[in-house]
C-alpha cells in the first residue's frame, strides 16, 4: 500500500512538470480566422466574397495551409502553431462578373490578391484581416527569368542570366522606350531592424528619406537600382502577338570558351549546364557606362558581343554588371514613361541615410501607374526570406525556382491557354500562382520554352 502511494505520487509529479514544460515552452495551439476585404471602390462592387482561396504559410518551417473562404469573405484554419506567418488572398473574378457589376467593358479575367508577410499569429489572436487588390493587368509581360544561373565551377555562374518579354496582346507592340528595371530594397532577413527608416515589415520607409516631401512615398512609387531601355525613336522594334525579346546578360554561347575583356578564357567544363546567348535581342554592356562615370578598367566579364544591340543604360547605381540576385532577393520591372525622359524621375538615398553627398549612392523613384508588369523574386527557403518591396498591386505573392540558385532552372509564365497557335499568357499579379520552375532555362523562343 505505501509503495502503491509512492509511485501514484511520482506519478503527478511528472505529469505535473510535463504539463508545466507544455505551457512555459511550448504554445498552444489555437484557432485562426483571416477575413478578406476589397480594397477602395471595389469595395461596393457587390463583388463575390466565397471561394477566396487564403494560404498561410509557416515562415519557420516552411509549411502550409489553404482554406476557402465563406460567403461572409472569411476563412477558418484550426489548431495553428503560433509563430511568424505569410498569408495571401488570391481570388479571379471572371469577364462576365466583373462587367456586368461594373458596366465596363475589359478584355480578361480580373484578379484580385492579398499579401501579409511577416504577420505575427500569438498564442491570445484568434482573427486577422486582409485587403485584396486588383493590379494591372498589362501587354508585356515576364515570360521567363534566368535568375539562378548555372554551376560555378562547371556551368557558367551568374554570366548567363536573361529576361524574356513577351507581347500578351492581339495587337503588334513596340518596344522602343521599353524600360527594364531592378528594385532596390532591404535584402536582410534579420528581424532585429532599427526604427528609424523602416517600416514594421523591416522594409525601407522611404518617407524618411532625405527631401522626401510625399507621404504616398512607399505606396505610390518604386525604387529602382538599375534602369535599362530598349531604343528606339517610337516604331523601330515591332513585336508581334505572341512573340517576345531575350535581354541577356552577356549574349554569347555560354556552352563555348570565349575570351574575357581582360585576355584571359572563360573555359566551361560542363556546357549542358548553360546555354547559348548569342542570339539574343539585347544585352546589357556597361563597360562604355562605367568608363563614363569615371572607371579606368573594363569589367573582364562583361563582354560585348558586336551582333547583339546592346540596351541603353539610363541608370545604374552600382557594381559591374547587370546581375540579378542568384539567391532571389530580387524584384524587377516593366514600364515606360509615356514621353518623360526616363532619367528626368527624381534619385534618393536609402532611408537610413541621414546626410547625402556626392559619393553617396541614390535609387530612382518610378511611379507605380507606370509599371506594366512586376515579378518578386525570394529565396527557397521561407526561414531565409527577405521583406517584401512590391506593393501587393504589382504583385501579390513572390515565386522562386525549386532548386535555388546556380541550378540552371528558370521560372516560365504558365499558359492560360492557346488560341491559334499563340500562348495566352497568365497574369493575376500574383507571380507565387502564375510561374512554374523549368528545369533548365531556355532561350529559344520555341514552343519547348513554354514547357518543362
Amino acid at each position: 500500500m505505501k509503495r502503491t502511494l509512492y509511485l501514484v505520487i511520482v506519478l503527478i509529479i511528472v505529469v505535473f512538470y510535463a504539463c508545466r514544460k507544455n505551457t512555459d515552452n511550448t504554445a498552444a495551439p489555437v484557432n485562426l480566422s483571416v477575413t478578406t476585404a476589397y480594397s477602395g471602390d471595389a469595395g461596393a462592387l457587390g463583388l463575390r466574397k466565397d471561394s477566396v482561396l487564403i494560404r498561410i504559410t509557416n515562415n519557420t518551417s516552411g509549411t502550409t495551409k489553404d482554406a476557402y473562404t465563406n460567403t461572409s469573405g472569411v476563412a477558418t484554419f484550426e489548431s495553428i502553431t503560433p509563430g511568424q506567418y505569410t498569408i495571401t488572398a488570391s481570388i479571379t473574378i471572371s469577364k462576365s462578373s466583373y462587367q456586368q457589376l461594373t458596366n465596363t467593358l475589359i478584355e480578361q479575367d480580373v484578379a484580385f490578391n492579398g499579401n501579409l508577410t511577416n504577420q505575427a499569429v500569438t498564442d491570445a489572436q484568434t482573427s486577422i484581416s486582409i485587403s485584396l487588390v486588383s493590379g494591372r493587368i498589362g501587354n508585356w509581360l515576364f515570360k521567363q527569368l534566368y535568375y539562378a544561373g548555372s554551376n560555378t565551377s562547371s556551368g557558367a555562374s551568374f554570366r548567363d542570366q536573361f529576361v524574356e518579354i513577351y507581347n500578351n496582346s492581339t495587337d503588334t507592340l513596340y518596344a522602343d522606350s521599353l524600360c527594364f528595371g531592378q528594385v532596390y530594397g532591404s535584402n536582410s532577413a534579420a528581424t532585429n531592424y532599427p526604427a528609424t527608416g523602416y517600416l514594421p515589415n523591416n522594409q525601407y520607409d522611404w518617407t524618411k528619406a532625405v527631401g522626401m516631401n510625399d507621404a504616398n512615398a512607399n505606396s505610390n512609387y518604386v525604387y529602382l537600382r538599375a534602369v535599362f531601355m530598349i531604343p528606339g525613336t517610337g516604331k523601330q522594334h515591332p513585336v508581334l502577338p505572341g512573340k517576345s525579346l531575350i535581354i541577356a546578360q552577356t549574349a554569347v554561347n555560354h556552352a563555348v570558351s570565349y575570351t574575357l575583356n581582360d585576355g584571359t578564357t572563360q573555359a566551361i567544363t560542363n556546357p549542358a549546364l548553360t546555354i547559348d546567348l548569342s542570339s539574343a535581342d539585347y544585352e546589357t554592356y556597361l563597360v562604355d557606362y562605367k568608363k563614363a562615370q569615371g572607371s579606368t578598367t573594363a569589367y573582364k566579364f562583361d563582354v560585348d558581343n558586336p551582333a547583339v544591340p546592346n540596351i541603353d543604360v539610363v541608370y545604374f547605381a552600382s557594381g559591374n554588371d547587370m546581375i540579378i540576385d542568384n539567391l532571389g532577393r530580387e524584384a524587377l520591372v516593366l514600364y515606360k514613361t509615356n514621353g518623360v525622359t526616363p532619367a528626368a524621375y527624381p534619385f534618393y538615398a536609402t532611408p537610413t541615410v541621414t546626410t547625402v553627398t556626392a559619393s553617396t549612392t541614390l535609387y530612382q523613384q518610378i511611379p507605380v501607374s507606370l509599371v506594366i508588369d512586376a515579378v518578386e523574386l525570394q529565396r527557397v527557403t521561407e526561414s531565409q526570406r527577405v521583406p517584401k518591396r512590391l506593393q501587393n498591386s504589382l504583385d501579390a505573392g513572390p515565386t522562386n525556382v525549386t532548386a535555388g540558385e546556380y541550378s540552371s532552372q528558370s521560372l516560365v509564365r504558365k499558359t492560360s491557354k492557346t488560341v491559334n497557335g499563340k500562348h495566352l499568357l497568365q497574369d493575376t499579379n500574383n507571380s507565387a500562382n502564375d510561374f512554374f520552375t523549368k528545369d533548365k532555362a531556355d532561350p529559344s523562343k520555341t514552343e519547348a520554352s513554354f514547357s518543362n
